[in-house]
């Protein structure tokens, strides 16, 4: 098709953005760029805080006020065929099982199903009991990561002959804002991403405890993000951590000031147990920030050997691995000129190009 028109469920694009906010931004701005005669359409149940890099580019339609899942499964199909919609995109795994166009959906991650203990019972709700549903009705399904594809087809065979591996994108060309050095010009290693139980922030806690223990003048810890589900005691945690003078809770940070604290960190440390394919470590390398990730999940599909692996069970193997970053001049070097070499092979221009394709097919 030359031209098509996909309504989006963008209930993602949020005033404070994560993951699937900032993969959509990411998308659907190298779509745009590559294919400006396609149209989207953004329908959400509650207001949508456009990036500026879509403004004046999509549409956003009037929706029904309803909970997210009671919403995507009675109003949003409709919604969008009134907006004269070809397609319907998926972006959070699940779309509407009947009423819609045609749909395409993006899956992350199955964690609900095999991690139901790290998430609310909301995200369950609308996840666990509708993405068995959504595989038999997408037409197409994009996967963020073999890892992420390989779990999906494990429990639900179906979706082998239909789903096709879409790797995210980062933004190489972003420099960082200018100003005040980050954290006042002390030393830091950052940890960024939703505070929630699969980032593994405790452990990575009880990792830098070890290494004051041994090395009162190491950098210090900065936490950046957003408080999520599931670690109700954490702040208390870090109030009573015989270190916590040395632990920086940051808050939200946002676009030029993100990548602003990423390029100034000594370290980035991401030992999560468990991410569909995870931005932040690749953001992190495409600025030449060395890079701690971990073993598990699509972390080595994506850090590959630009960053350093530990057992993310391990906290005095996350211990090593942020020493051996931080201390080790050959490592660093490696890192700076690495990193972003490896990162600029994940592009949204591609992304958006492989995304497109598996639209046509869905509608052809």
């Amino acid at each position: 098709m030359d031209r098509m028109r996909i309504a989006v469920d963008a209930r993602p694009l949020e005033e404070r953005p994560t993951g699937v906010g900032r993969y959509l931004e990411g998308l659907l701005t190298a779509w745009l760029a590559d294919r400006p005669g396609d149209g989207f359409v953004l329908l959400s149940p509650r207001p949508v805080f456009l990036p500026p890099s879509l403004e004046g580019r999509v549409a956003v339609a009037p929706s029904a006020k309803l909970p997210g899942t009671l919403w995507l499964q009675t109003a949003a199909g409709p919604a969008a065929r009134r907006a004269g919609a070809d397609a319907f995109f998926g972006c959070l795994g699940i779309v509407p099982l009947a009423g819609g166009p045609p749909s395409v959906a993006t899956v992350h991650d199955v964690t609900p199903i095999l991690f139901p203990e790290w998430h609310s019972w909301k995200n369950r709700l609308g996840f666990t009991p509708l993405i068995g549903g959504s595989v038999r009705a997408a037409r197409r399904i994009a996967a963020v990561s073999d890892h992420s594809r390989r779990d999906l087809v494990a429990r639900f065979p179906d979706a082998a002959a239909k789903t096709t591996v879409v790797h995210n994108g980062v933004d190489v060309s972003a420099a960082p804002v200018e100003g005040p050095p980050p954290n006042e010009g002390r030393p830091y290693v950052l940890s960024l991403g939703t505070l929630e139980p699969r980032k593994n922030v405790q452990r990575l806690v009880e990792a830098m405890e070890s290494i004051w223990d041994r090395r009162p003048d190491f950098p210090e810890l900065v936490l950046a993000g957003t408080e999520g589900w599931g670690l109700p005691g954490l702040g208390e945690r870090l109030r009573s951590s015989r270190h916590a003078a040395r632990i920086r809770p940051a808050g939200y940070l946002a676009g030029a000031e993100r990548s602003r604290w990423m390029a100034g960190a000594r370290v980035f440390a991401y030992p999560s147990l468990y991410e569909g394919f995870g931005l932040p470590p690749l953001e992190a390398m495409a600025l030449g920030t060395p890079v701690v990730a971990s073993s598990a999940s699509s972390l080595p599909e994506v850090v590959g050997d630009a960053g350093l692996l530990p057992d993310p069970s391990d906290a005095a193997a996350i211990a090593a691995a942020i020493e051996r970053a931080h201390d080790d001049e050959a490592f660093r070097r490696w890192a700076a000129a690495k990193g972003p070499a490896r990162a600029a092979t994940f592009t949204w221009a591609s992304a958006a190009r492989k995304m497109r394709v598996l639209f046509e097919e869905a509608l052809s």
